[in-house]
């Protein structure tokens, strides 16, 4: 019976774990909310190793050491899911609820619906207007850095859906970005900033997130987590990059310079 028990926590903790992993969280938190988790329902010999594709856990409890570790495949921040987990979390330590109960909550927490499709949509298309508009654009030049967020957005989604990995899905999404602006301007179209339509749209796959979160893993000394996340954030800036050469490139070659 203990060691049903045991596993059973161990279980909901790893997929707790997980799931913040992959609604957002700092591995720092992953780790530090398991090891609550797991001392409030009475396991205080345990050890908790995060990395942001990977959680093993391990209990020491009587005779036996219970082990399991998760892959963690994807990752995205969705706040909603990520605050509700974070409560549920703060819960489980106060309150030391039933695992079936509390796994229960957490299941429900996973199937919520995401966020409406055309509050996606609309929520990018304003983030590149507004940042367009923050470096320096113009109105006309918002409206189009406005189209280029919903082409961003259905890029990002389609790829997405093809299991295509991060390198691929900022290279097609960029790429595709530039193409409107570039191709307004080649056409004559006089009074807008290609530049600024481009620097505002592209802030939509910039991983600001992520760069914070290596600057503090850095300072806190968790080198191996830092180094990971740099890795991710070095491709993506590469992958910007090449989307956003290509275009120029192939228009400057058929078209000539403007």
């Amino acid at each position: 019976m203990h060691s049903k028990q045991v596993e059973l926590c161990l279980n909901f903790c790893c997929e707790l774990g997980r799931q913040l992993i992959r609604n957002g969280a700092e591995i720092y938190r992953v780790e530090e909310s398991a090891n609550r988790m797991l001392a409030a329902y009475g396991y205080q010999e345990a050890e908790v190793f995060a990395v942001p594709s990977c959680i093993i856990m391990s209990i020491h409890y009587g005779e036996r050491n219970y082990t399991k570790s998760v892959r963690v495949k994807t990752s995205a921040n969705n706040l909603d899911k990520l605050d509700r987990l974070n409560a549920l979390c703060r819960r489980v330590c106060a309150e030391t609820p039933e695992i079936g109960t509390a796994l229960a909550e957490l299941k429900a927490i996973v199937g919520r619906p995401a966020y409406p499709v055309w509050l996606s949509y609309f929520g990018h298309g304003c983030v590149a207007a507004f940042f367009t508009l923050f470096w320096g654009g113009h109105f006309l030049d918002a409206m189009i850095a406005f189209l280029c967020g919903l082409i961003v957005k259905a890029a990002v989604g389609y790829m997405a859906r093809l299991n295509a990995n991060v390198f691929f899905i900022n290279v097609c999404a960029s790429m595709l970005l530039v193409m409107v602006p570039v191709a307004l301007t080649y056409a004559g179209c006089t009074g807008i900033h290609t530049d600024k339509i481009i620097i505002g749209a592209i802030m939509l796959l910039v991983p600001g997130i992520a760069i914070t979160n290596v600057m503090r893993d850095v300072i806190i000394g968790d080198f191996m987590t830092a180094i990971s996340k740099l890795a991710e954030v070095l491709i993506v800036a590469m992958a910007i990059a090449v989307g956003i050469a290509i275009p120029f490139g192939l228009a400057r070659a058929l078209f000539g310079g403007i």
